[in-house]
């Protein structure tokens, strides 16, 4: 893996194209984790973004073998925690050609290459056209964001770089997206990726529960 670059807004307009210079790069580098391919590599271009019905069709498919997740925020299992308590996991959120950007810890975006494992579950937003047209940009600039920030998880989490890109777009009209609204998000709303999905969804829980329970049966309790 290489170095993920970050680019940065020439002006507050999202749906503009951002650029970095040769410096401020060189200083973000240090942040992150190393991938294959820099973040434009990822982004389409400003013109790619035009929304028409045929496109829009073949954009948007969910492409699970090639893990491509188009305009969608994905879960899976976090080891120990998730086999306690089945509804936390890890969260990401993937550009409109389906790629997943993570908050993955402290001061690192982690790209086409997410954390703990492969998506067990997703939600694919419906977006209106000027949604789409800024989703990319808002992404990078999430990204942007949180690779300046301390991971907590508790108070700024992956959970967190999500809801502040759905800020950002506006989804639905709404920018007051908390940590807590994508987590009830994926609970609601979210599909597994098939019986395989849901079995490594829970497989860790039903141990725990499986080994509680063995250990009262020989306890007496």
């Amino acid at each position: 893996m290489t170095t993920l670059e970050i680019e940065e807004n020439k002006s507050p307009s999202l749906s503009e194209n951002i650029t970095t210079d040769e410096e401020n790069n060189k200083n973000l580098n240090n942040n992150y984790i190393p991938i294959n391919k820099t973040i434009s590599d990822y982004l389409p271009s400003q013109n790619s973004l035009s929304i028409n019905s045929t496109t829009n069709k073949n954009s948007t498919k969910i492409d699970i073998k090639n893990n491509r997740y188009p305009y969608c925020i994905v879960w899976t299992p976090i080891p120990l925690i998730t086999y306690l308590i089945p509804t936390i996991g890890h969260t990401g959120i993937c550009t409109s050609s389906g790629v997943i950007h993570d908050f993955a810890g402290s001061y690192t975006i982690s790209i086409d290459n997410f954390s703990f494992g492969n998506v067990t579950k997703y939600v694919q937003l419906k977006l209106t056209n000027n949604e789409k047209k800024v989703w990319d940009n808002a992404l990078r600039k999430g990204d942007e964001i949180y690779s300046n920030e301390e991971h907590n998880l508790c108070t700024n989490n992956c959970h967190s770089h999500v809801a502040y890109v759905l800020n950002l777009v506006k989804y639905k009209g709404y920018s007051n997206y908390t940590m807590i609204h994508i987590w009830w998000m994926l609970i609601l709303k979210g599909k597994y990726t098939g019986f395989i999905g849901f079995f490594n969804s829970y497989i860790g829980f039903i141990i725990v529960c499986f080994i509680v329970f063995l250990f009262m049966k020989l306890t007496g309790n």
